[in-house]
């Protein structure tokens, strides 16, 4: 079926699949530690989102022009690459992200995760 037909005949809403939030860790998931782990699920929780409902990536360094289209939000953990800033809503395109430092490193900084959070309120407006 060409895509045509398809956007013509499939128009109701129940069709429509819309691109979920996207988080990206800069390290292998299977190498992340349990409180790591936690806190990123805290974070999601407190975004009032289930874990289920976004894809996590792992990325050494982020590449958001892979995510063009097919994410609606994304959040980075990691070494921020050159001219773009922390914990600022930023938009690539139409894909609004925000980036931070690695969850290891984010976990005893408190500072650091104050500011995070207040970007995340932002970008998901909670």
């Amino acid at each position: 079926m060409n895509q045509e037909v398809f956007d013509t005949t499939y128009q109701e809403e129940i069709f429509q699949i819309k691109p979920k939030s996207v988080v990206v860790i800069n390290e292998v998931w299977e190498k992340l530690g349990e409180k790591e782990r936690e806190l990123l699920s805290k974070i999601i929780a407190a975004l009032k989102i289930s874990i289920d409902s976004i894809t996590i990536v792992s990325q050494p360094t982020l590449d958001i022009t892979s995510f063009a289209g097919k994410a609606n939000k994304l959040i980075y953990f990691g070494d921020s690459p050159v001219g773009i800033s922390r914990y600022e809503v930023l938009e690539s395109g139409d894909l609004p992200f925000v980036c931070s430092e690695n969850l290891t490193q984010l976990i005893d900084n408190e500072a650091s995760r104050k500011q995070l959070w207040i970007a995340l309120k932002r970008l998901f407006t909670v």
